[in-house]
């Protein structure tokens, strides 16, 4: 009898224990699942909510801060002249170059300036640039001998404006 229990337990009790364990690890892992999925889910419902006001917003920010490009020469000659002026220091040298493969939503303007004049000056040019309400990526800035035996400034920057 005590065999026959033994025997009963093993072919059938066992693997029916085993079979039930495992159906209960996947029931609780296709649970977890499922919560983890409803998470997401409120948080793209969250986010899909605030996408008209972040749409806004967004053409906000490029009507006040990024030309379009047919303004885009005239407003980076504008800024240039307007900072040189008011930091003191002399401009010898602008330039301007339209990224021709530019594959993003805007457009790059690139602008290389030289200027000269004392360090505090080109300093106070430089956080101007860096703090102006346009849409300005400065790329670099070099430090170089001017030509009159003072200090000169490169600086190299790119204006986004639209298409």
């Amino acid at each position: 009898m005590v065999a026959l229990d033994l025997a009963l337990y093993l072919a059938v009790a066992r693997p029916l224990q085993s079979a039930v364990e495992s159906e209960q690890a996947d029931f609780s892992a296709g649970r977890q699942e499922a919560k983890l999925t409803e998470g997401r889910i409120a948080k793209d419902q969250t986010e899909l909510a605030t996408l008209p006001v972040t749409e806004r917003e967004l053409k906000q920010f490029l009507t006040d801060h990024v030309p379009q490009r047919r303004r885009g020469y005239s407003r980076a000659a504008g800024l240039v002249h307007q900072l040189t002026q008011d930091s003191g220091v002399q401009l010898k040298q602008v330039a301007y170059r339209l990224d021709p493969n530019s594959k993003e939503p805007l457009e790059r303007l690139g602008v290389m300036v030289n200027v000269e004049g004392s360090f505090e000056s080109q300093l106070k040019f430089v956080h101007s640039i860096e703090t102006t309400n346009d849409f300005l990526i400065v790329r670099g800035i070099i430090f170089q001998p001017g030509e009159s035996g003072g200090l000169a400034l490169r600086l190299l920057a790119e204006l986004c404006v639209t298409p």
